[in-house]
């Protein structure tokens, strides 16, 4: 991890202070949640080279080899009576979109609730874990993974997943793609904090590749329309029936 030994994070930014790095770790997302029941401060981020049981949404495994990728999780306290969880995710994975855009010579894109993707292969993943103080949230633990310097992928995930290495045909800096990102987030999710979704949802909806495509959710079938306020995705089914989607995934 010597390319991270010495990462500070940039000026301005409340997130990575501290910046907790680990070798080898089961799932940042862990520690970040055991660290946020013992009162950490707001901001802080764990960083793991190597995840033994790393997760994504639905109980995935998230892949990472060493010294390829960037697997962090932060640990998110402030604003956290309004904004639902899932907004936190699509926040979170507007802030890497719209970082990643410098890495890359196409513009990224979203697939909604929580891919980030380069000409339709998925580079990031996101996901939103609340610590509860009895009913009340203490901290959202917000993961992240970015595929940035791999250039193999185990056969399962090979056909839809990419890295800024591959993506670009260049070799990409973890520290300098850990910096925009995370400036990056500290802007997207503080906004949802100060402001709610509503600032967000129009360089969501701008981004969002789910927009105008035919997919299914469960058991709701038909054309992605849009994202309402509070970040479902709307779905019209073949009667014309609108239906608001709050999680699931999209096929």
């Amino acid at each position: 991890m010597d390319d991270l030994a010495g990462f500070v994070a940039p000026r301005g930014c409340a997130l990575g202070r501290p910046l907790i790095l680990a070798a080898v770790t089961g799932s940042t997302n862990d520690d970040a949640r055991r660290l946020a029941g013992a009162g950490c401060g707001h901001g802080t981020v764990v960083l793991a080279d190597r995840q033994t049981a790393g997760r994504g949404r639905l109980g995935r495994t998230w892949h990472a080899e060493p010294g390829e990728n960037l697997s962090f999780s932060i640990v998110w306290r402030e604003g956290l009576r309004t904004p639902s969880l899932g907004t936190f995710a699509l926040a979170a994975g507007l802030g890497v979109a719209e970082a990643l855009d410098a890495f890359v010579p196409s513009p990224t894109t979203v697939k909604w609730p929580n891919d980030v993707r380069v000409g339709g292969h998925k580079v990031a993943g996101l996901l939103a874990e609340a610590v509860f103080r009895g009913d009340v949230p203490g901290a959202v633990i917000v993961g992240v993974g970015i595929n940035v310097r791999g250039t193999r992928f185990p056969e399962e995930i090979a056909a839809r997943a990419t890295s800024l290495a591959l993506a670009s045909g260049r070799d990409v800096a973890r520290a300098d793609v850990l910096a925009a990102v995370l400036l990056a987030l500290d802007g997207t999710l503080g906004s949802l904090a100060r402001e709610g979704f509503g600032g967000l949802l129009r360089r969501l909806v701008a981004r969002c590749d789910t927009l105008g495509s035919a997919v299914r959710v469960g058991d709701v079938a038909g054309v992605a329309e849009g994202i309402d306020a509070g970040g479902a995705l709307l779905v019209r089914d073949a009667a014309g029936e609108l239906h608001a989607v709050t999680s699931g995934e999209v096929c």
